[in-house]
């Protein structure tokens, strides 16, 4: 599984439309939160390998309405609190 998160930018009074939007139309969703600062929602996704990574980001979620912006960033490692001795 491979972790994704995507910063989305909205069209102004958009943001609740397009996070449930992206809930309701984008497979591996995990979570969508509504975040400050410069961008407007921060999605989380799992995606299983042989998934196109490209056809989910530019196509599935770049393609809802009301989207202006977004911006990947794909996790190579997890750190989990089970996995690391003090």
């Amino acid at each position: 599984m491979q972790s994704l998160f995507i910063s989305v930018k909205c069209d102004r009074g958009q943001t609740y439309t397009v996070g449930r939007q992206i809930l309701k139309d984008v497979p591996h969703v995990k979570e969508v939160s509504s975040i400050s600062g410069k961008w407007d929602l921060l999605v989380q996704l799992r995606v299983p390998a042989g998934v196109d990574m490209g056809e989910l980001i530019n196509e599935k979620i770049a393609g809802i309405p009301g989207i202006r912006r977004t911006k990947t960033q794909i996790a190579y490692f997890v750190y989990n609190r089970e996995d690391v001795f003090f």
